[in-house]
């Protein structure tokens, strides 16, 4: 068995969904336990800057609306896995920094492999927003495997890899 246990990450949209058939193909070939994480964002995430207050209530409301997502997005990425002879586990974690949510959860699963998928922003957006995928690749321990689906970010990663490579 080359990866006893897989890490495969999802943010439930088809960008963030790419990584997964991917993962249980590999789960299937190398008999792997495969765990599918959703980092599950805060509620102060949603709020806006404009409401002067929030309140315990208005926060347990918004707990239970990401909770019921979670679990949406969780069900889902098993359907689309689809796999039944792949030994597949749901997990969620709460973090402000998802690349670290990922990583402490492969550490804590012991898993071998990290699969995900990239949205492969650049420019003003990748400086933004940041990239998960290249966090995560920096930091990790374990092999990662990044899924960039059909025209996503094609002119920025290579441009990106032959500037690497240049230097």
């Amino acid at each position: 068995m080359m990866f006893e246990r897989i890490l495969v990450t999802t943010d439930g949209s088809p960008h963030g969904n790419l990584a997964l058939p991917v993962a249980a193909d590999l789960a299937r070939t190398c008999h792997s336990v495969l765990s599918v994480l959703y980092v599950k964002p805060s509620p102060l995430s949603r709020w806006t800057y404009g409401d002067a207050a929030i309140y315990a209530e208005d926060l347990q409301a918004m707990q239970a609306q990401i909770d019921t997502e979670a679990s949406h997005i969780l069900e889902t990425a098993t359907r689309i896995i689809g796999l039944p002879e792949v030994h597949t586990e749901q997990r969620t974690a709460d973090g402000l920094s998802v690349g670290s949510e990922i990583l402490r959860a492969a550490a804590d699963l012991g898993a071998g492999l990290i699969v995900m998928s990239t949205h492969g922003r650049g420019g003003l957006a990748h400086l933004l927003l940041g990239s998960v995928a290249e966090e995560v690749m920096r930091r990790a321990s374990v092999p990662v495997l990044v899924i960039r689906g059909p025209g996503v970010g094609a002119a920025a990663t290579g441009a990106s890899v032959a500037a690497e490579h240049a230097g």
